[in-house]
């Protein structure tokens, strides 16, 4: 009988030479394509329930890349091909360590951070060459007693620390049972908007579902602004918006608001189909070639959302079999006899007005436009937030309800 590895990602989200580059190319289309899948397949998922839910795309990918350095055999290629890994393994390194510096920074207006780690049981080890291997990643390597309460003290200590100190006490003694290994991935991104919703416009305004009935009155953001705005993006069947983070503008939330009779996971499935690019170049010419004085209207509800995920089924959906079987498991170049029992991945986000202090920008914005193209998000909708340089999808949900905690 294989041993259990647990498996947690935790996550806070507050409302941001020619082969060298093709190399890097393949690797992030890699992962576009695989967080495209996931964010189709747990919209899927969680249409039955009608809630809000947000992932972090690239945070589980990371996970499951620690996995894929210690794997063999038929877990590897599994791993492998459902993680998209088209490259050499040298390559997958340097790509996630060019990511690493990018989601470890803070620049006007943006702070992003992010943690890798792994805990292994005192009486259990794992091989040299893996643990020399994880280092690529920068990965935090603790021998710890599972058994003991000072352990979950010290996984919670390093979480809040990851988070800056907003999600605490989330690991529980009995998540530990039975661990000899437990990785973690935390991901934490909050950011001013780089055009600030005015909070004295803030009104409480009807939200409907997706058979048009009234679910209840939320608090509606409004402002207007000159917004990177689509409307014919094609096979994608729904309104595209682009609200900037910071004064540089690297991220972005992009807003996929489906049109009339049109359903949310609709516009996931044809997401999937289309890819993250194509709407990213079509945003950057609307934006290039709008005219001076085009302003894009938005009413946007205040969102507060708490996610608790599990994802082996989809996982297994996915491609990822082995791992969770431990018959057959194979992650012998981290351990002999290891094999994942589960893998929980939390989210939080908060999205309100809060954005930069230039009051004075925002309300020169604030006019009255006869023909302002209106941007309503007054029915369920979907989002990303998006680094528009490398088209890395760091975090997307949906919203079906903004009253919903």
């Amino acid at each position: 009988m294989g041993l259990p590895l647990l498996l947690v990602s935790i996550v806070l989200f507050l409302a941001q030479e020619h082969y060298a580059q093709s190399t890097m190319d393949t690797v992030s289309q890699g992962l576009e394509d695989f967080s495209l899948d996931l964010l189709q397949r747990v919209a899927l998922s969680g249409e039955k329930y009608n809630h809000n839910f947000m992932i972090s795309p690239f945070s589980v990918w990371s996970l499951l890349v620690l996995l894929y350095e210690g794997s063999g055999g038929e877990t590897l290629n599994q791993l492998r091909k459902t993680l998209r890994i088209n490259v050499d393994d040298k390559s997958l390194r340097s790509f996630y360590e060019a990511r690493r510096q990018l989601l470890n920074t803070a620049t006007s207006g943006v702070d992003v951070g992010s943690l890798l780690a792994i805990y292994t049981d005192k009486r259990f080890s794992i091989k040299r060459g893996y643990r020399d291997t994880i280092q690529n990643y920068k990965v935090q390597s603790h021998e710890v007693d599972f058994n003991a309460e000072d352990t979950v003290r010290r996984i919670n200590d390093a979480i809040k620390s990851s988070t800056r100190g907003l999600i605490k006490g989330s690991v529980l003694q009995k998540d530990l049972q039975g661990a000899n290994m437990f990785l973690l991935s935390s991901l934490y991104f909050k950011s001013q908007w780089k055009l600030p919703f005015n909070k004295t416009l803030t009104r409480y305004e009807p939200f409907y579902n997706e058979k048009g009935e009234v679910i209840g009155q939320v608090p509606m953001m409004v402002q207007e602004a000159k917004f990177a705005y689509v409307s014919n993006m094609k096979g994608l069947n729904a309104y595209v918006l682009e609200l900037p983070y910071g004064a540089q503008e690297t991220l972005s939330m992009i807003v996929l608001l489906p049109k009339r009779d049109v359903k949310v996971n609709d516009v996931a499935n044809n997401l999937k189909t289309i890819g993250l690019r194509p709407i990213l170049q079509k945003l950057a010419a609307s934006k290039s070639s709008a005219p001076m004085d085009y302003v894009v209207e938005v009413e946007m509800p205040k969102i507060k959302t708490s996610s608790k995920l599990t994802l082996k089924t989809i996982l297994i959906q996915m491609g990822i079999r082995d791992l969770f079987d431990a018959r057959v498991a194979n992650l012998n170049r981290m351990s002999l006899g290891l094999f994942a029992s589960q893998v929980d991945h939390s989210t939080k986000i908060i999205v309100d007005e809060e954005g930069t202090t230039a009051a004075a920008v925002t309300e020169a914005l604030l006019v009255n436009r006869a023909i302002s193209p209106k941007f309503q998000m007054n029915r369920p909708f979907q989002y990303m937030i998006v680094d528009k340089a490398t088209g890395l999808l760091l975090f997307a949900g949906q919203v079906r309800n903004p009253n919903e905690d």
